[in-house]
């Protein structure tokens, strides 16, 4: 335990030693390395005491403390380089102990008359004074050595709490938070300097109180409340509670967590996305890979195509899937709302802004996904705010003039119209659209994927027929008929309220064109032939369709006849009048499971 590590304190009694006594005072560690000197041997502070630390080396070895009265003279002298030369006139050293060790020696040393007669006017009070100054050294050192340990400690304890996959807290009695953890400062958005007062600890105290199992809190952090799992613990003190420890766990992490311990991988947002033709299912990959990328995409269909079905599962395919899908239809709110609503305002901005202003859309997205769905609707004075905050990636306040915000989030766009068609009009900025029409994806219309027409339509029937508690097997042959030839200008949305209306009204176990809405019999009206046309056995050469979606409408009714009651495919193919194996090629051959 070297004495040079408190070499300043060390010094600091020697001279206050020297200043009482009115001597001069020495203190070398055990490799009689001068610690501290005053006088004639302050020069000498920290340089070796070679070849005169004879007696201090004797009141080492023996453990007590060695007066010499006469030094130069004195036999114990002897072996020291001053030896008969001597310019002490007197010394009285005595040996410095750490839990029974000798760690090193304290010095008295007289130069002239006067101080030899202050050293050994009385030298028994002299020793215990000395002996209490090597001890009040030894105290120093152990205090300096528990001080250096409490900080290894609490390094310690730091690198272990930031390696924790939990957020840790120290906080006192007045909610400050005295410690806290990497995963801590990440999950609360706290800055680097511990020492602030937390509010929410009141929630997680409140929460405690109530013993709800699990514990849970619901925190404000930045935008966003998010839900924690948490434990709270109190550090006691003599039966008093003087601090507390408190533990908290992010539920989406611990869900994902268990997910991945479980083997359950996420499911394709993309399979929400009913249709096996050609045309959905490249619009689904083209989706599919660039949903990892930060890239703008435009989504461009006709009303009902689901594009914000689209951009939800871009949205839960990518990175940001934990964080928030936001949405906003630009023609359905006016221009001076709708501008507030995406860039936010300052307080103060105009009459009747919110005390304390209000964050837009693009701020409240954070890191997720905004969805601009009917862009090609927007004014041409939004469209000038919208291109500056795509090239800048920042954006202002209404009102507000100070730092700007960045856009963190992914722009998704959507339009039922032909943009390129607008920007020829001069109703759409030309440097917009190409900002825009990064990642273009053409959504298909029903009408140019007939062959999902009846697939999509039992699948909704199934949901409906299930919510109402109905036994419906699925769509006559004539009503089939129907569905696939209308024109669909609706798409999937008039779909889904075709047939939830003919839900509603059949009492039969399948579909008949009589329950279709009174809206769809023009569609009846339009097909290349009539219901009544139909007599006897449904004859699908005479209605004219192609054989190839005939053969698909076909096999798909059967396989969802023998599904609603459990049956085999070799039902199927028996309903087909073909063979299992043609059936099993066939099924392949459309995509049908």
């Amino acid at each position: 335990m070297p004495l040079r590590d408190i070499q300043e304190s060390v010094q600091q009694i020697a001279s206050a030693v020297a200043s009482v006594l009115r001597v001069e005072v020495e203190i070398a560690d055990s490799q009689f390395l001068r610690i501290a000197g005053t006088g004639k041997n302050e020069a000498g502070v920290l340089r070796t005491m070679a070849g005169e630390d004879h007696i201090y080396r004797e009141s080492l070895l023996a453990g007590h403390p060695v007066v010499i009265m006469n030094p130069g003279q004195d036999e114990r002298c002897r072996p020291c380089m001053h030896y008969g030369n001597c310019t002490e006139t007197g010394e009285i050293c005595c040996p410095i102990q750490l839990d029974n060790e000798n760690i090193g020696v304290i010095g008295l040393l007289a130069f002239d008359e006067e101080q030899r007669e202050r050293l050994f006017a009385d030298v028994d009070a002299i020793l215990t004074y000395l002996q209490k100054m090597a001890e009040l050294i030894a105290i120093k050192l152990k205090e300096h050595y528990l001080y250096v340990e409490q900080l290894h400690t609490v390094e310690k304890l730091r690198v272990v709490m930031d390696e924790m996959d939990k957020a840790v807290f120290l906080v006192d009695q007045d909610n400050r938070i005295i410690q806290a953890n990497q995963r801590a400062r990440q999950y609360l958005q706290l800055d680097h300097d511990d020492s602030q007062t937390a509010e929410w600890i009141d929630a997680i105290r409140l929460a405690d109180a109530a013993q709800s199992a699990p514990k849970q809190v619901v925190l404000s952090v930045g935008q966003e409340d998010k839900t924690f799992l948490f434990a709270i613990k109190p550090i006691l003190l003599a039966g008093t509670v003087k601090e507390w420890v408190i533990t908290l766990d992010d539920v989406q992490e611990v869900v994902q967590i268990a997910r991945q311990v479980s083997g359950y991988s996420e499911p394709d947002p993309f399979r929400m996305i009913g249709g096996n033709s050609p045309a959905i299912v490249q619009a689904k990959e083209v989706a599919r890979r660039v949903a990892a990328s930060d890239s703008t995409v435009l989504l461009q269909g006709e009303s009902g195509t689901g594009k914000e079905l689209f951009a939800k599962a871009i949205h839960q395919a990518s990175p940001r899937r934990d964080e928030p899908f936001l949405s906003i239809n630009c023609a359905a709110i006016p221009e001076h709302l709708m501008e507030s609503e995406l860039f936010g305002y300052e307080e103060g901005s105009f009459t009747g802004a919110r005390k304390g202003g209000k964050p837009g859309l693009f701020e409240v997205a954070g890191k997720g996904t905004l969805f601009l769905d009917e862009i090609g609707d927007m004014s041409m004075h939004l469209q000038s705010k919208l291109l500056r905050v795509l090239q800048e990636k920042e954006l202002y306040r209404i009102g507000g003039n100070g730092k700007p915000i960045r856009l963190a989030a992914r722009i998704i766009a959507a339009t039922h119209l032909d943009l390129q068609e607008r920007v020829d009009a001069g109703l759409f900025r030309l440097d917009l659209y190409y900002r825009l029409h990064v990642i273009p994806i053409h959504l298909p219309s029903l009408r140019e994927r007939r062959e999902d027409i009846l697939p999509l339509a039992n699948d909704i029937l199934l949901a409906h027929a299930n919510r109402v508690g109905k036994g419906l097997h699925g769509f006559s042959k004539e009503t089939q008929n129907i569905l696939f030839h209308h024109d669909w200008r609706g798409n999937v949305r008039e779909l889904e309220n075709v047939i939830e209306y003919a839900v509603n009204m059949e009492a039969t176990s399948w579909v008949q064109p009589a329950s279709l809405p009174i809206r769809t019999g023009r569609l009846r009206e339009s097909s290349p032939h009539s219901v009544e046309e139909s007599q006897g056995p449904f004859d699908w050469q005479k209605q004219g369709l192609l054989l190839k979606e005939l053969e698909r409408a076909a096999i798909d009714t059967a396989m969802q006849q023998i599904r609603d009651r459990n049956g085999r495919k070799e039902e199927a193919a028996a309903l087909l009048g073909i063979s299992r194996a043609t059936l099993f090629r066939k099924l392949r051959e459309y995509g049908i499971t």
